[in-house]
């Protein structure tokens, strides 16, 4: 897995590895577990999962794999907004923002 090259989303999928998380497929079903591993296509392997049908019946599932296209949202730990990756982002978005204002302030000064 080289994770040089994917974005925040997947290298927060990364982050959750070995954390417990929801995912919602496109048909409507809800699966609930420990994720082993998830792939940059955002594959999952999830562990000790309790599957919720549309109908809303429960079955508890040993493993699963998910494939990254029939999935419609990631539930995440709340543990992952102290993650290394949103500080880089944050990082980046105070920089960008100061640039921005630096050139507002210089294209004022011309304009005088």
């Amino acid at each position: 897995m080289s994770s040089s090259n994917v974005g925040v989303p997947v290298k927060l999928l990364f982050e959750a590895e070995g954390m417990k998380v929801t995912v919602e497929l496109k048909n409507g079903e809800i699966f609930r577990g420990l994720l082993l591993s998830a792939e940059e296509t955002m594959n999952l392997s999830l562990k000790d999962v309790l599957r919720t049908a549309r109908n809303g019946q429960i079955k508890k599932l040993p493993t699963v794999y998910l494939r990254g296209s029939s999935i419609r949202f990631i539930a995440l730990p709340e543990l992952l907004k102290n993650a290394p990756v949103f500080q880089k982002v944050t990082t980046m978005k105070r920089k960008a923002e100061e640039m921005r204002l630096q050139k507002q302030q210089t294209n004022k000064k011309r304009k005088r």
